[in-house]
Formats: C-alpha cells, structure tokens, sequence
C-alpha cells in the first residue's frame, strides 16, 4: 500500500511567509518532477529546501517559465497546486511542509499533547532539520520539521496506551521508523539515522527530466540520468540529439545550417573539423550533463561559427568529500574491438575545489571503399580500398577552484589530448584509356597523424551584488602540435606510372588570448552587458614533400614549403536584455577587428589583410497567455562570420594518391552569414520553427578534375549560399512506460559555383524512444535518416541507421550496465556524386557502423551538497581552426 505521509510544522506560517526570500532567479520546466523543479531552484538561489519524501512524491509534478522572479514567488507558484506550502528557518534554509495537515493542526478539536525528540548520526551529532512523520497504523495523524540542534517536538491527541510509529528522514541519511507506546511518562530515546551513500533520488530526478528544454535562445538536450549518459562518446551523443546533424566525416550542423562551432564547459574548441571529431570520441557520454543547441547566438559569444554553437556542459561534483565515476567500453564491430576507459573525481574542502578527469581509447576498423573516376574523353579511374585503422587516444584535464570570499573566487584548470591515428591503405586500380585499352596497379598507402592539444586557463570572478551582476577575467594559453607523415608506394602493370614518395607536413600553433566581461542587473528584469578580448594566433606549417629517385630520397622543392601565419583580434560586445509583461527583448552589437599576415618562408611572398566587422543580434519572445509554461511565438537573427582554418591558408600542394592531391589556397576570404529564424511553442514542449540564411563568400571544398585524370581538392570561397526550411519537434508520451522524442525537418539548400547552381531539398527525421521496464530496466531505440544533401559542388546520398540499446542499474544505481547495437541492420553506407566539366566522381564508403557492445559505469559519492563549481576559457574560437 501507497502511503501519503504528511508533513506540518508547528509555526506561524503567515509571518514567514510575509517574509518570504526576495532572491531573483529564472528558471523553466515542463511538466517536470516537483523535485526535480526544487533541485534548481536550489542550485539557482543559494538557499536549502528540505522535504520530506512522503511530502513532495514521485508523482507529482510542476511547471514554470519565469525570468528574475523572487523564489518567494516561483515556490508558490508550483507547491500550491500540488497542496503544498513553505516556510524558511534559519539564514537559507527552507523547508516544504502540507497544506492539509497544516489545516488538521490547526483547526479546533480535542486538545494536543505533545512530544519532543532528537535526531542523531551514528556518531551522535545532531542531525538538523529532519522530517518527522507520525502514523497509527491506519494512517498519518501528524508532522513536523527538526530544528538545527536535532531536536523536534510533534503534537497530536495522543491516546494512552496505543502503539505509534514515527518515521524520520533527512537528505543524506538512510530513511528510518521508530514504535513507541504513548504515556504520560513517555521520554523517547534519540532516533538515530545512517548516512546514505547512494546516489539514488540524483539519478531518478535527473531521469524524469524530459530529453529536450526549451531556453529563450536555445533549447537543451538532457543528457545525465537518461540512457544517453550509457556507453556513447560525445559524438555519438550529439548525433542522436534532436536538431543536429552530424555527417559520416564528424562535421556537425544545426538544422542542416553552416560549419557550427563546439563549445565545452563555455570553452570554444579551436580545432580543424577533423581534430575535433576524434577529440569528442574521447569525450564519455557519462561525463556530459546537458548539451545547449543555440541557433543564433547573442553578442556575448564570439561571432565566429555561421551555422550557430553546440554547446556541451560537463557533468561536475556536488559533493563535500570526494566523488568520482569509473566507466568502462567494448565493442566488437566486424571482427576488430573498441575498448575505452575513464575514470573522473573531485575533491572538495573548505574554500578549495579540485578536479579531474581522464579517459583512454584503443580502437581497430576495417573500411571498404571505391571511387570511379569518368573523364570527358571516355577514360576511367577505378580503384577498391581496404582500409585498416588503428587508433589511440588520450585525455586528461584537471584544476581548482578557491574561493577567497563569498564574493571572489580565482581558478586554474589545464588539461591534455594525444590522439595516434595509424592508417594503412590497399587500393587495387583499373586504368582505361579512351581506346580501351586497360592497365592495372595497386597501390599501398601507410599514414600516420597524431595531434596534441595542451590547454591552461587562469580565471578571476568577482560577484557585485546578490541579484547575479558580475566581473570576470580570463587569461588564456593553447599550444597545439600535429606530427602527420604519409608514404605511397604504386606498381602497376605499365612500370612507367610506377611511384615511391613520401610527404612530411608536421604543425604548430600558439593562441594567448585574454578577456574582460561585465554583467550589471539593473533591477530584476533588466540587464546590460560588455566586454572586450584579444587572441593573438602565430601558425607554423611545413610541408616537405620526397620522391624515392636512384636508390635515395629527393625533396620535390615546387611541393614543399614552409608557411607561418599570425593572427590578431581585437572584440568588444555590449547587449542588453530586459522584460515588460509578457514580452522579452535582447539586443547585442559586436564588433571583431581582424588583422592577418601570411609568410611564405620558402618563396618569401608574403600577404595581409585587415578588417572591422560588427555583428548585431536580436532576439524578441511574446509569450501568448500566463500560463505557467505559456504558449510563445519567438524571432531572433545574428550575424555571424566564419573565418578560414590555419592550415587551408597554406599555399601548398600535397600529393596524397596518384589521383588526389590537395591544394591549399591563401586568397580564402572570411565568410558571412545573416540568419533569421521564427518559432513557435505550444502544447508541452512542441516546438515548430521556420529558418532562413544567407551566407556570402561560402567556404566549402571544391573538387576540381585536372587534364592529367588529378583530381585536385582545395577549399574555395563560393558565391553564395541560401538556406531556408522549417523543423518540428514533438516529445510523445504514447505510454505511461513508453515515450517517443520526434525531430523531423525539411530544408533547401542552393550553391552558386562560379557559374552554376546546385541545390537540393532534404528531409532530416530522428526519433529516440525510451521504454522504461521493470527490476530498474529501460530500453532505447534511436532512428536516424537523411535524404540526399548538397556540399559544396558534391551531392551526398540518403543516410539510415537504427541503434538499439538494453540498460540495467544495480547497487542503488552505483553500477549501471548497458548492452548497445549500433547500426542494427547495417544500412549506414556513404555515397557522394561529384559532377563538374564533364568528369564524374562516383564514391562509396562502407565503415564498420555495426557493432555489440556493453558499457559499465560505477559512481562514488559521499558527503554534502555544495555548489557547482565552474572554469571558464577563454582562447574560444582559433581552437576551433587548428
């Protein structure tokens, strides 16, 4: 049987809450947990709420959408619909108590006796605060709240000689029941509570939370206590996300919009696309809390990225004491194993925080792959590769957080990723000439590239007043290192077209930037911002290039150079945000002063540019009704930039097959993008947006076919794209155990190639179900598809694959299980057609997407709740162009 405990306190409750907290704070849930609703409002106000499990249930729930409200304001709003009231004890304390018993004690009636009692450890310190809940055997007669010397009295029309049971319970502590026979005389003993360990009413908390949020600006993907959390990296978990796309190569994208930069814990990621694809499979997925999708950035976030940020939030201790988490992977996938492991803890003492986090990764592929070359003069290109894999990679991060008073706070975090990427490359070739004529080969290709990135970030925060008006600094260093070195060896039948070379294009990068920023509440519904930075960028690139001639090794000096370019940036911001009844407004100028210099040591040509950019953004929400999550209509645009990755500035040209050869180009020019989009929320969590962008001076890679059958890659600035379309996301509730996460939108997207277009209309779906069983099981079932999509002057083919997954959780939740098969019908396949001056490019790649693995996560918490601490970078957007 159910029981319905109530909880009363015995105080003039209409005073205190005359008193009630003056804390601004926003915060928005849909139909979530009342539990999980306190659990923020707690992290977001400073003060402690204590409650009672038989008070606030499981199955209750609340919904609120406020921005700088009191706390006073937004407890009311969602404990009185669930008969519930507050009251404050102490400095920050605040306990929740039930409006009917509350009404039962008070009313007239026999009168009370009371009771006093205290609550203990097992070392005998008071435990303050406890909920104390009194029962007959038939039902809950009475309640009351602990003080913080232990001690509690419970009143109630006692009858003599009858049995009474009172169960105590307090966060941290195992929940207990006491018998006692009431008397005259009665004197209770202590009741003493065992500490609890678990981590148990986290997770059931953080699982009853819906996959997606709604923000103003953004939306935000739920990731820690779902089944995301188990046995994924963080690019497996973003490819499941709602509204994100991310293609076979590790390039992301929002609603089928521009290049999207990444941030982590407010870092932006100054990585190539490529770097930063392996980088986030050595993120776990039980490491990331939430993930923020933001569409069109405001002023505050560097201007760089035209298709928007992804911006991924690290799990972090709540914990005195220490707290860590061990995970474990494997997968078998077409015969070679995946094995990762990572391990994360966090230490909290006094005024001092640290933490840290590792993870390692060994991992072995297998590829199939074909491309067929057909050239103007009826002549062909065939060639069937084997590839083989055989990948290491490393992460570790750590730092600390000291606090040098309630209102400052200086903090240091560092961290390093080695990534060893060995490749080997069997390619069998089919030459045919124009008459027919046939000559075979085969060519044998062993690469080797291994990219470090080493990071170190010093930061000073100083808060100006209680309603969140702060000043912060940041100072910050990125060194990045990549060793790369490539051989190819072809035979073939016509010993004439026999090759042996070798290439050599190692790189360093340096980035010292520095930041100031300042937030000032002017009341609690507006707000102004500012701040300025400044990143200094110095990029080193040489390529050596070497042909085996007469039994040694020549340098082929037309392909080999060495290139260093520097980079400076100037940025300021000011934005401000504020609320009139039902409508919020934000506006935001930026503006980015970006000068560059370019070196070509070899042939001592050299190139610069200067250029003042301003950047505006605007964002308007008009809610329709006062409901607690009101119907909305939402508008926002920015402008936005992207400038070229340091390596493609590099004049060289790389030979890396007999057929492909890579070109870097030094005339890339920034491009610029104007978004625009409208939206639309109604019902619970239903989202529908329409979307438009213009981007000028397009980067893209060009496939560009030479009279020689080469065909050489180089990235170019195009004229223009254009990008319009609309999307639609639905949380369904189809069962009580069974709920379905439905993303589904339809896009056009349009080149101008010199002096042609090439466009297409695609239709994105993704569908992430969960199935919530019996003994603490679920099951997920995630379904991805995209119709064929245009990139650059190539067009891709449709994308299909369906992962499948079984999770357990054992040991109070410590040790979670999950057994995954990814690509269940092995329909993950890429095909891309490139056709351009009359030559067709036909390729197709087939990776080893399906595998059978399990992942094992065990989790160490003890001690008592502190507030999230936070390391803030700020070296943002070159990280993303190393």
């Amino acid at each position: 049987m159910v029981r319905r405990g109530f909880f009363v306190f015995l105080m003039a409750a209409a005073a205190i809450v005359a008193h009630a907290q003056s804390k601004k704070i926003s915060i928005t849930a849909v139909n979530q947990p009342l539990k999980a609703i306190l659990e923020q409002v707690q992290e977001r106000s400073g003060y402690h709420i204590i409650y009672s499990d038989e008070i606030v249930q499981d199955s209750m729930n609340a919904s609120v959408d406020v921005r700088r409200r009191s706390v006073a304001d937004i407890l009311n709003s969602i404990l009185r619909p669930n008969g519930l009231f507050y009251s404050r004890r102490g400095g920050n304390m605040i306990v929740v108590g039930s409006i009917a018993l509350r009404s039962q004690s008070e009313a007239g009636g026999p009168p009370q006796q009371s009771i006093r009692g205290l609550v203990t450890d097992t070392e005998q310190k008071p435990v303050p605060y406890a909920s104390v809940t009194l029962t007959d055997g038939e039902g809950t007669r009475s309640g009351t709240a602990g003080e913080s010397d232990g001690q509690f009295r419970i009143s109630y029309t006692f009858e003599q000689g009858r049995r009474y049971y009172v169960r105590v319970s307090s966060i941290g502590y195992r929940p207990a029941t006491f018998t006692f026979t009431f008397s005259d005389t009665l004197q209770l003993k202590p009741f003493v509570l065992e500490k609890d360990k678990s981590t148990l009413r986290t997770v059931t908390v953080a699982a009853a939370r819906p996959l997606v949020e709604r923000r103003a600006d953004r939306y935000v993907v739920n990731v820690e206590g779902t089944p995301l959390a188990d046995g994924n990296n963080a690019l497996e978990v973003l490819q499941k996300s709602p509204g994100i796309w991310v293609d076979p190569n590790g390039g992301i994208k929002i609603n089928g919009n521009g290049s999207v930069t990444v941030m982590i814990n407010d870092v932006l990621q100054r990585m190539s696309g490529t770097d930063l694809a392996e980088y986030l499979r050595t993120i776990r997925s039980e490491n990331i809390k939430k993930i923020e999708v933001i569409p069109n950035p405001p002023a505050e976030y560097e201007a760089s990225g035209t298709g928007g940020i992804v911006h991924i939030i690290l799990r972090k201790s709540r914990d005195e004491g220490f707290t860590g988490q061990a995970t474990a992977v494997f997968k078998q996938q077409k015969g070679k194993p995946y094995l990762s492991s990572g391990i994360s803890a966090q230490y909290k003492i006094k005024r001092f925080y640290f933490f840290g986090r590792g993870a390692l990764s060994k991992e072995e592929q297998v590829y199939y792959a074909r491309t067929i070359n057909s050239y103007k003069d009826h002549s062909s290109y065939d060639g069937t590769t084997d590839r083989i894999n055989n990948n290491r990679q490393t992460s570790y991060q750590g730092g600390m957080v000291y606090d040098l008073s309630d209102k400052q706070s200086l903090s240091f975090q560092g961290g390093t990723t080695g990534i060893n990427l060995l490749r080997d490359f069997k390619t069998g070739i089919v030459l045919k000439d124009p008459a027919g004529g046939l000559v075979t080969g085969s060519s044998v290709t062993g690469w080797s590239r291994k990219p470090r990135l080493t990071t170190g970030t010093l930061n000073y925060s100083y808060k100006l007043d209680t309603l969140g008006s702060v000043f912060k600094i940041l100072a910050d260093y990125v060194n990045g290192r990549k060793a790369e070195d490539m051989m190819v060896r072809s035979v073939y039948t016509d010993p004439r077209r026999d090759t042996l070379y070798r290439n050599s294009y190692p790189s360093t990068t340096e980035i010292y930037s520095g930041q100031a920023d300042y937030l000032r509440y002017l009341n609690a519904r507006f707000k102004l911002q500012a701040g300025v930075k400044y990143v200094a960028t110095r990029r080193n690139n040489i390529v050596t290039t070497e042909h085996f001639t007469n039994g040694s090794w020549l340098v082929k000096e037309d392909a080999s150079n060495q290139f260093i370019y520097d980079e400076n940036l100037l940025m300021g911001y000011s934005a401000m945000e504020g609320a009139v009844k039902r409508t919020h407004i934000k506006l935001g100028l930026r503006a980015e002063e970006t000068y560059m210099r370019g070196n070509n040591i070899t042939s001592a040509q050299q190139f610069t540019r200067r250029y003042l950019n301003l950047f505006p953004s605007a964002f308007l929400l008009q809610n329709l009704n006062d409901k607690p999550v009101p119907a909305a209509l939402s508008f926002s645009y920015s402008r936005r930039i992207r400038r070229p990755q340091f390596g493609d500035l590099n004049p060289f040209r790389l030979r890396i097959g007999d057929y492909s050869v890579l070109v870097g180009n030094p005339d890339l020019l920034p491009e610029y993008a104007n978004s625009f989009k409208l939206g639309y929320n109604f019902w619970t969590g239903y989202m529908f947006n329409l979307q438009y962008l213009r981007t000028n001076n397009i980067i893209a890679e060009f496939a560009n076919p030479q009279e020689d059958g080469v065909i050489e890659y180089q990235t170019r600035n195009f004229k223009y794209r254009t990008s319009y379309g609309a999307s639609v996301y639905a949380p369904v509730r189809i069962r009580k155990w069974w709920t379905a996460n439905v993303y589904s939108g339809l896009f056009h997207t349009a080149y101008a190639i010199n002096d042609f277009q090439l466009a297409q209309t695609s239709f994105n779906l993704n569908t992430y179900q969960t199935f919530t069983l019996k003994n603490n099981m679920d099951a997920t079932l995630a379904t991805i598809y995209s119709s064929p999509y245009v990139q650059g002057n190539t067009t891709h083919a449709a994308l299909f694959f369906t992962d499948l997954s079984f999770g357990k959780k054992f040991f109070d939740n410590k040790l979670r299980v999950r057994v995954t098969v990814t690509d269940l019908f092995n329909t993950f396949r890429e095909k891309s057609r490139t056709v351009y001056e009359g030559v067709d490019i036909d390729f197709y790649q087939k990776r080893p997407t399906r595998s059978v693995g399990i992942s094992v996560s065990y989790l160490l918490n003890a001690g008592k709740k502190i507030k999230d601490k936070k390391v803030e970078q700020s070296a943002e957007e070159e990280k993303n162009r190393i």
